[in-house]
């Protein structure tokens, strides 16, 4: 059977989680993340159902050799070869054009019976300002325009705000002009960091204002889900501003899904989950489990 291959690429603005959102996916940590701009190029990610196929092959601009890790070559320096120039010091990290990754996703897997084959590709965030954003808004803006075959566009939930403006050299405006040609093209929006809208939710006057114990965590579920509603109405509003009629608008919180679907744990990042898993617990009862993985979770990735 041949399968088509459909070109999925993930895209965001700096810190908006992209890679932890990615590295959810895989429920490990195998790209790097941080509250910087960390990715330099694109990553074109391949799952499928192949025993012994976790490998990462990487091309190079300035005539190095093509370099291939294995299993646990990838575990270890795959993070240092997808990163900026200026964040590493060793030569042999510097230079990457491209990086084909094999590894298998937590949950979405090419099977040979499947007639589509997903490949996900990872992107460079494109309003990096440093001496890479003129590259790295290249790279996403040829993506979106002439790669990709549907998008998955990461929200920061604190910075939904400050991007909800469409310029002819942004996201929004890349995606808008991708539409205008093909009109079928889709988008899923997604807020990440939804986990900080609790603390938005614990501000609102019910809540603050409540006597007991009782009667706050009554408020805060009968409260539940506002901040959330709203960040959901605004990409909604702007996506129905450049073409999208019936946006689709998810939310998660990519770093408590990566630590959910981790079968190896720190005792720090244990700790944490466990920690905001109370909150579910104190507030939902008995069905805590399933408000918790609703909370957090794309079942589709």
């Amino acid at each position: 059977m041949n399968q088509k291959e459909i070109n999925i690429a993930i895209v965001a603005n700096m810190s908006a989680g992209k890679s932890t959102f990615i590295n959810a996916m895989f429920g490990d940590d195998i790209l790097p993340s941080s509250s910087q701009a960390t990715t330099d190029c694109p990553i074109y990610i391949y799952s499928d159902d192949k025993p012994n196929s976790n490998i990462a092959v990487i091309e190079f601009s300035d005539n190095k050799d093509t370099k291939v890790l294995n299993n646990e070559s990838v575990k270890k320096d795959l993070k240092k070869y997808a990163k900026k120039d200026s964040l590493v010091d060793d030569d042999k990290y510097k230079a990457v054009e491209k990086i084909d990754l094999y590894w298998q996703f937590y949950r979405l897997i090419n099977k040979k019976s499947n007639n589509d084959y997903f490949v996900i590709i990872d992107t460079p965030g494109p309003n990096n300002r440093d001496e890479y954003g003129e590259k790295h808004n290249s790279i996403t803006k040829n993506i979106i325009l002439n790669e990709a075959d549907m998008l998955l566009y990461i929200f920061d939930y604190t910075q939904i705000d400050a991007n909800l403006e469409v310029t002819q050299n942004n996201i929004w405006g890349w995606i808008e002009k991708r539409k205008k040609i093909n009109k079928k093209f889709d988008v899923y929006f997604i807020i990440n960091k939804i986990d900080k809208a609790l603390d938005d939710n614990n501000k609102l006057p019910a809540v603050v204002n409540s006597k007991t114990e009782e009667e706050y965590l009554l408020n805060l579920q009968t409260n539940w889900f506002y901040h959330e509603q709203k960040a959901i109405n605004k990409i909604k509003l702007m996506a129905e501003k450049i073409g999208f009629n019936s946006s689709c608008v998810f939310v998660t919180s990519s770093e408590y899904q990566k630590l959910n679907r981790m079968k190896k744990l720190s005792f720090k990042d244990k700790k944490k989950l466990c920690a905001f898993q109370e909150i579910f617990q104190e507030v939902f009862k008995d069905d805590w489990t399933n408000k918790f993985n609703e909370y957090i979770e794309l079942s589709w990735i």
